[in-house]
Order: structure tokens, then C-alpha cells, then sequence
């Protein structure tokens, strides 16, 4: 997914806000499993909802899966390093939560938006959306910029809910909105993929509306 087009590369003061933006705008993490109790990391695409909690489809054949039927523990490596000469000096966030195996549509749905090239697999019988339940994330945003954070990393359920209540606005230049959340939306337009930053958290669906709009008026014609 393309950085976003709305803040040239700087993260926000609010340590908090700056974790959940950086989770929010990776499509892939590394994923880290046990085997046979011995650490274990592998690549896997990736969709957030609301919540911050990642979601991933798996397949039952694969190692990583079989580790998390034995043992659900699991942290995410999310790398937001990209275009940083000095990878060091890049954010990322490790969290960390059980996975849990679900069967809820709509999480499958949040998951093939951001990743439509899954939809030619996604109904095999051995694959299987899985939801981390986030427990802690430790957020570096460079040199001397690290913290740890306990869920829910700054989010009410309230405003959360709220948000994900609205029915987005469509946009100009044929882009539209594949998700919102208190943190941005997800646009596509075509093959073009983007993650749009809200300045602000926003707790309320008009104002993420509002939100929405003043974001995509910065987007490519």
C-alpha cells in the first residue's frame, strides 16, 4: 500500500496515534510463531479493523498455523521503514495477542478488500481468517523514540463502533473508500491502493465524513 498522501512523512507527536498509524498502513507484517516452543517468524499479508486487531487468512496446511493451533501466542512486526536510507531511524510496532480463528463474514470481507488477489483462494476448505487479539504493542519511531502500550492503545469501543457505523461519501476522480476507522480510510481507484491519515483521531462518524473528504481532496486526479 502506498504511504500516505497527507502528511509527507512525519508521524504524529502522539505516540499512540503514531503506533496505530503505522499498523494501520502495512498490508504485510512477519509474523512470529512457536515451534515446538522455539521462536518461529514467517510473512503474511495483513488487514486491521477498527479495533487495531491485524487479521490474517491462513491456511491450515502451513507451519505458522499449525503453531498457533498449538500455542495461540503470536506477535506482528510492523516494518514502516520504507523509503528510510537508515532503516534504524523508521517506525515500526511489534504487537502482541492471540489468535483466534473466525468465522465472521465481515472480517473476511475487511481482509479481500485490501487484498483482492486472495479471493482466488479464500474459499479453500483448509483457509481461514484469524484474528490477533491485541494485548501490548511496542511502538519505535526511531532513535530514541520507543514505548510500550497496552491495549487499547488509545481507542474507545465507543468511537470505534461510532466510525465504523458510517456509510462512507463517495469520492471524485472515480476514486472510493474501501474502509474507515478513528485513524484514516483505505481508497482505490483501479490497481492504485492508498491509506489516507486523519490528522486527528475521530471518534464520530460525521466528523469522519468530514474527515474523509478533506483527506481525498489531496489525492491524485
Amino acid at each position: 500500500m502506498n504511504r500516505p498522501v497527507n502528511d509527507e512523512g512525519q508521524l504524529p507527536a502522539d505516540n499512540r496515534l503514531a503506533l496505530r498509524q503505522v499498523v494501520r498502513g502495512c498490508r504485510k507484517a512477519a509474523l512470529g510463531s512457536l515451534m515446538a516452543g522455539a521462536p518461529y517468524c514467517s510473512l503474511v499479508t495483513v488487514a486491521v479493523d477498527g479495533d487495531l486487531s491485524p487479521l490474517l487468512l491462513l491456511s491450515e496446511l502451513s507451519d505458522h498455523t499449525r503453531n498457533i493451533q498449538a500455542d495461540a501466542r503470536v506477535s506482528l512486526l510492523f516494518d514502516g521503514t520504507d523509503g528510510h536510507a537508515n532503516p534504524q531511524t523508521g517506525p515500526r510496532v511489534t504487537l502482541t495477542g492471540r489468535a483466534v480463528r473466525s468465522a465472521e463474514p465481515r472480517l473476511m470481507s475487511r481482509f479481500l478488500d485490501l487484498h483482492p488477489g486472495a479471493t482466488r483462494y479464500a474459499g479453500f476448505a483448509d483457509f481461514a481468517i484469524w484474528r490477533v487479539v491485541p494485548e501490548r504493542a511496542h511502538f519505535v519511531g526511531g532513535f530514541g523514540r520507543a514505548v510500550w502500550f497496552d491495549t487499547p492503545f488509545g481507542l474507545s469501543a465507543s468511537a470505534t463502533a461510532s466510525v465504523a457505523a458510517l456509510d462512507p461519501p463517495a469520492l471524485a476522480n472515480g476514486w472510493s473508500v474501501l474502509g474507515v476507522d478513528c485513524d484514516g480510510c483505505d481508497v482505490v481507484r483501479g490497481d492504485s491502493l492508498r491509506r489516507l491519515d486523519f490528522p486527528q483521531t475521530i471518534g464520530e462518524k460525521d466528523a469522519a465524513r468530514d474527515a474523509i473528504l478533506a483527506a481525498s481532496a489531496l489525492l491524485p486526479l
